[in-house]
């Protein structure tokens, strides 16, 4: 008998432990049918692996230099992704240390820094790391100090809470900047430029007019305002500079009483009023002056105003609601609702498909006064607040069309649906007379079990539906409104109510 080879050098050995997994073959000798054994990620090019620990958590990405020799050097070659959150440590003192750490070791360049709840006893630290030169080209920020353990948010912000000015040398590099509890620092009436910033974000930040005719913003698609002092006059000068806006959220911010807006790029607004009692201006009204691509008006509070809402030329509108009676006044063209009744109809909209309504009663006549401004409307969601003394008896006049029922509306949703006389009949008009419905949901705020349904069926009328094709489903659900929408952004969705039943 032949004795054994020998074994391999013990180089050879520590090579292939860090070279392939046992049993692998170096990359290109496996044949086809051997495949599952290769390790696929240590055969990608440094450039790739290099990009995957960038999007790693900060403290995963440090931990890939324990992988093997070949990973090693790779974390400090990567793009520096920092989040500063509770991933990294569940102490703050240990997250700023490690933050420290990590800025001395890696050179840089720097993809994304997040400081998003730093004690304001941190302040001389972050304006440390901001000079970092391991931060040189940084393209996302995320900075913001921890004031609500200790400050009632109806206070204003501490005056030493300024933004670093060393956080605003990145304006050149910025794609993605968010800033929360702190103050804009006034510039001396220079110009801030940030040529690449794509999405801006502010929580509890504190404008003055100054600062924001400061801010030169061209290629901002997404700004998103939250609980923000500014003037209303400077958040006009603002807007009007940002040539490329997309999608605008207004929520609860403080010193503004009337916004206009004009804007040849906007598509969506989302916007509320202040909490009631910070705010003694108080939010009054919106009026789109000029807004050629704008596609959806979300009111997400509407029981708080703003009391006045007029659209004077938004030729793409496709969908609006919130409404509720907390608009007093809503004016489409020359077309007039005062608490969501109709004064006066001169104004169609053709453009019109997504309509959401908070409707006292239900509301049958108020509800028939929109559907004849929209004649084109596809979709309508009723958020029902049951009166009994409200009879919703109106008759459908087929010598006085509603061009939508005969035409184009096919999907009805009523929320917190009781299912007594007001409801049924405010539902029945639908059910009789909608032609091209394709399916009406019931959200039930009640046990809605078979018998319930069986009855329902006979009350409603079903059998009698004027489209033959339509489904109808009742599901039960709890009291819910559409307030708070959470899709101003996403433009993607044709219907940002859709999925809210």
């Amino acid at each position: 008998m032949e004795a054994p080879p020998p074994p391999p050098p013990a180089h050879t050995s520590k090579k292939r432990k860090f070279d392939r997994v046992d049993g692998q073959e170096p990359p290109g000798s496996s044949s086809a049918g051997d495949v599952a054994g290769l390790d696929f990620i240590n055969t990608l090019p440094d450039a790739v692996l290099c990009t995957i620990i960038s999007l790693l958590p900060t403290k995963d990405g440090g931990r890939t230099q324990a992988v093997s020799r070949r990973w090693r050097p790779l974390w400090r070659s990567a793009p520096l992704n920092i989040v500063a959150d509770s991933t990294l440590s569940g102490q703050e003192r240990k997250r700023v240390i490690y933050i420290s750490k990590i800025l001395a070791q890696h050179p840089g360049p720097a993809l994304r820094l997040a400081l998003p709840y730093i004690r304001e006893r941190y302040y001389g630290k972050i304006e440390c790391w901001l000079r970092s030169q391991a931060l040189t080209n940084l393209q996302e920020l995320d900075l913001g100090f921890d004031v609500e353990g200790s400050l009632p948010s109806s206070l204003p912000l501490p005056s030493s809470l300024v933004l670093p000015p060393s956080a605003l040398r990145f304006a050149p590099t910025l794609h993605v900047a968010s800033f929360s509890c702190c103050r804009f620092p006034d510039l001396s009436a220079q110009s801030l430029n940030f040529p690449h910033l794509k999405e801006l974000s502010m929580y509890r930040v504190t404008i003055s007019e100054l600062s924001a005719s400061s801010l030169n913003l061209p290629h901002l698609k997404q700004l998103t305002l939250c609980r923000v002092t500014i003037p209303g006059d400077a958040l006009h000068g603002m807007l009007t500079g940002c040539l490329s806006l997309e999608s605008l959220l207004l929520k609860n911010n403080v010193g503004i009483r009337r916004l206009r807006i004009s804007s040849p790029t906007l598509r969506s607004i989302g916007f509320s009023p202040a909490f009631r009692g910070e705010d003694a201006t108080s939010f009054q009204e919106l009026v789109i002056e000029d807004a050629p691509r704008l596609e959806r008006l979300l009111p997400l509070y509407p029981d708080d105003g703003p009391r006045t809402i007029q659209i004077i030329r938004a030729p793409k509108l496709q969908v609006i609601g919130l409404l509720s009676d907390g608009i007093s006044k809503l004016h489409i063209g020359t077309t007039f609702f005062q608490e969501l009744t109709a004064i006066s109809l001169t104004t169609t909209m053709h453009t019109m498909k997504v309509l959401v309504i908070d409707s006292i009663g239900p509301n049958l006549d108020s509800v028939i006064g929109f559907l004849r401004c929209f004649p084109c409307l596809e979709r309508l969601y009723v958020i029902s607040h049951l009166r009994k003394e409200v009879k919703n008896v109106q008759k459908y006049d087929p010598l006085d069309p509603i061009q939508c029922l005969e035409l184009h509306l096919k999907n009805v949703v009523l929320k917190n649906y009781f299912g007594n006389r007001p409801d049924v009949n405010f539902a029945k008009f639908f059910v009789l007379n909608e032609k091209v419905l394709d399916e009406m949901k019931f959200g039930v705020f009640s046990n809605c079990n078979e018998k319930w349904k069986s009855n329902q069926h006979r009350r409603l009328q079903l059998d009698n539906r004027a489209s033959r094709d339509a489904r109808f489903e009742f599901q039960s659900s709890f009291w819910s409104t559409f307030t708070n929408n959470k899709h101003t952004h996403d433009l993607a969705m044709a219907d940002p109510f859709e999925t809210t039943l």
